[in-house]
């Protein structure tokens, strides 16, 4: 499998560097000291991921697999070559006349070869070569030892059942198609495991960007406390005072305390889909990407753009386009199997005899020396002359009574076919729903970022009023630390809709087939490398 790929894409936000990070002694350091060495990109991510996730690869197998398959189906036309030594030896006790001898005595010694190979058009054939000796003490056989050679060409051609290529491959043409369906599936499930670490990295990004609020959020609260604990020392507010700043403190770092074990278990789930494991340098710390940036107000393509691309590139369609042309396939196959089977057959020889020469003397009468006299070497030079031949043509007739079988068949591939049908213009209206789910998603999300905008925004400027109440002696911790929990819901709602349109776009690309091509990302199957595994 290969990787190929271009500069990168250009998208709506900056993709982002991974760095490492260590705990940090207390809450209250700059999270600047917690960054280490920087890792890769999203991009780089999904290239690593792509290359590692053992599920790819063993999805990336079951293609080598199917392949094998189509092999065994094309190996039906395969020569075959057959061979057969043998020796044979008999005595019978004789009630000839012609014989002397009380038993008839008979050795042979035999070979034959023989190459078989099916057409596509269903024609079987057979070419053989026969050579025998035998020695026998038959009392009128002017020969011995006997040497015979043959060579015969069979044929048998099927005129209505089994009869044509198209017939004949059906087999190997949809074990084919599977290679395909085995590559559309392998690279649907690329497909899926990148739209996957897309997801768990704008979660992750969302994670940071939380635990770097809820970091400022508890400096606020901190901030709060030391103010009150002065104004406490002087005389100016009560205890309480101190007291509720304090217990928001408190509050506030287990918010970061969750905020970090957010992060820490979504970067485990996704060195888990890049196969980075323990021991691996890359397992040290957590993967930080930088900030989510800004999204631009504007949809993608319009929903009509969206449904040609999608109908065009979704390999679940093509999948089910080609399971519909294998049931094509076997449908005609089996509306063939429901005629008789009528086989013309054809045989063409031709023999040859030699051996040694024996007189024979019977009933006072000696024979005349025979014509085929000779060695081995003259029986093939005898077979060649074509000095005896044979030849047969025929008609072979065969029909199940009611033909049941063939009929049950038939009707079987004609529903199955009618039931992909169906299949197929499910997944079109699933697709249809999926994109549109898919635009209006994104849509939503980033009018959500406006608003978040704006009501983080408010949040801000009520903030800043209020300290500055505060100041005056106007407004008291409570206040004050509403207004802070405000503001950084008010942040989170915001990093919230950005992640959400993050996805969004990841979940429109790959419900279009197009999430790899967004990062100009191609797979390229190499089947010379698969199969070289003996």
């Amino acid at each position: 499998m290969h990787i190929m790929y271009k500069k990168t894409f250009s998208i709506y936000f900056l993709l982002i560097p991974f760095c490492l990070i260590y705990c940090a002694s207390s809450w209250g350091q700059p999270l600047d000291d917690l960054i280490k060495d920087p890792v890769i990109p999203l991009r780089s991510a999904l290239l690593l991921g792509i290359e590692k996730n053992l599920d790819l690869k063993a999805s990336e197998i079951s293609i080598a697999i199917q392949e094998t398959e189509a092999d065994a189906k094309s190996s039906e036309f395969d020569v075959i070559l057959e061979t057969t030594v043998s020796i044979m030896e008999e005595e019978q006790p004789s009630a000839s006349a012609f014989s002397s001898d009380p038993y008839n005595n008979y050795r042979s010694y035999g070979a034959d070869i023989a190459l078989k190979k099916k057409f596509h058009s269903g024609l079987h054939s057979q070419l053989s070569l026969d050579t025998d000796r035998s020695v026998d003490n038959s009392s009128i056989d002017a020969l011995s030892p006997h040497y015979n050679d043959s060579v015969i060409l069979d044929l048998t051609q099927p005129l209505l059942r089994d009869m044509g290529s198209e017939i004949n491959t059906a087999g190997l043409r949809i074990s084919t198609n599977g290679i395909s369906l085995a590559a559309n599936r392998y690279i649907s499930h690329v497909q899926e495991v990148a739209k996957g670490i897309e997801i768990l990295y704008f979660d992750l990004t969302k994670g940071w960007e939380i635990l770097e609020h809820s970091m400022e959020s508890r400096r606020l609260a901190l901030e709060l406390l030391n103010g009150n604990q002065r104004k406490f020392k002087a005389g100016i507010v009560p205890v309480t005072e101190v007291q509720e700043a304090e217990t928001a403190v408190a509050a506030r770092d287990e918010q970061v305390l969750l905020a970090r074990q957010n992060i820490e278990v979504l970067s485990n789930k996704l060195k888990d889909f890049l196969e980075i494991r323990l021991g691996d340098p890359m397992n040290k710390g957590i993967f930080r990407p930088e900030d989510l940036g800004s999204v631009a107000h504007n949809s993608v393509c319009t929903i009509k753009q969206a449904m040609s691309i999608a109908f065009e590139k979704r390999l679940d369609l093509k999948n089910k386009q080609l399971e519909i042309t294998n049931r094509d396939i076997n449908l005609k196959y089996h509306e063939n199997q429901k005629l008789p089977r009528i086989d013309l057959k054809a045989s063409l020889g031709l023999n040859g005899l030699s051996g040694g020469r024996r007189t024979v003397d019977l009933l006072g009468i000696t024979s005349n020396p025979s014509p085929y006299e000779g060695s081995y070497d003259d029986a093939f030079s005898s077979m060649v002359k074509g000095d005896g031949y044979e030849y047969y043509c025929g008609l072979h007739f065969s029909y199940p009574i009611g033909n049941r079988l063939a009929k049950a068949n038939y009707l079987r591939a004609v529903r199955e076919k009618r039931q992909m049908i169906c299949n197929l213009k499910r997944l079109e209206g699933r697709i249809e729903i999926e994109v549109q789910n898919a635009m209006v998603f994104v849509e939503r999300s980033l009018e959500r970022v406006e608003v978040a905008e704006k009501f983080m925004s408010l949040a801000e400027i009520s903030l800043g009023q209020e300290m500055e109440r505060l100041k005056k002696g106007l407004s008291d911790t409570f206040r004050v630390l509403t207004f802070q929990d405000n503001l950084l819901k008010a942040r989170i709602r915001r990093v919230t809709a950005l992640t959400d349109v993050m996805k969004g776009l990841a979940q429109f690309y790959h419900v279009m087939g197009a999430n790899l091509e967004r990062y100009n990302i191609s797979i390229k199957v190499n089947m010379e490398e698969l199969g070289n595994e003996e």
